[in-house]
């Protein structure tokens, strides 16, 4: 057996990093940390706006809710609304929707041509919309922060359960209003 020995003057060396070798890791690994937080960043802020408009949808239905249980309850609501960890401003708007019947003016109801009773051609239609306050004066007015709009189609002589009839026959004007409702009668327009 032969042993290698050393040739004088040959030096064994372990080859390092050189310091543009370290420089440019450095420079990489940054990169790479950089973008992991911002990916990080947008997700947790997408998140959070995600959340906030599920809690303005949760706060936008429920006030549906109370406007379909006593739509006058609805004037004792506070204009801000807590829900989780934020405040909720809110507004309703009302309108009215017609149904148009084809060929309307074939129809003969009540002795008369063209007459629909107004209880099968208006339907009500509630708007709710609902945005974030975060307490600045920008917040005042919607959508200037996150928030969602609500749309629901009411039918005004839709039967709503025991305790709405209680309250629609203690209430003299709300017995007038069915009683329109009911009774009346819708006359085609003349250019029909």
């Amino acid at each position: 057996m032969h042993a290698k020995h050393a040739q004088p003057g040959a030096r064994w060396t372990r080859r390092g990093f050189s310091f543009l070798e370290a420089v440019l890791a450095a420079a990489l690994l940054g990169i790479i940390a950089s973008a992991i937080f911002s990916v990080l960043g947008y997700v947790y802020a997408s998140d959070r706006e995600d959340a906030i408009r599920l809690g303005a949808a949760e706060v936008a239905n429920r006030i549906i809710i109370t406007y379909l249980d006593d739509e006058t309850s609805i004037r004792k609501l506070p204009d801000l609304i807590d829900y989780g960890p934020d405040r909720y401003r809110w507004e309703l708007d009302e309108d009215t929707v017609r149904i148009e019947e084809p060929n309307r003016h074939l129809r003969v109801t009540a002795g008369r041509d063209g007459a629909v009773p107004s209880a099968l051609v208006r339907l009500d239609e509630i708007r709710v919309t609902v945005w974030q306050d975060d307490g600045t004066d920008a917040s005042l007015v919607a959508g200037s922060t996150p928030g969602v709009r609500l749309n629901r189609l009411v039918n005004p002589i839709a039967y709503r359960g025991d305790d709405a009839i209680s309250r629609l026959l203690e209430s003299p004007e709300r017995i007038t209003g069915l009683m329109q409702n009911l009774t009346g009668f819708e006359m085609p327009e003349e250019d029909e």
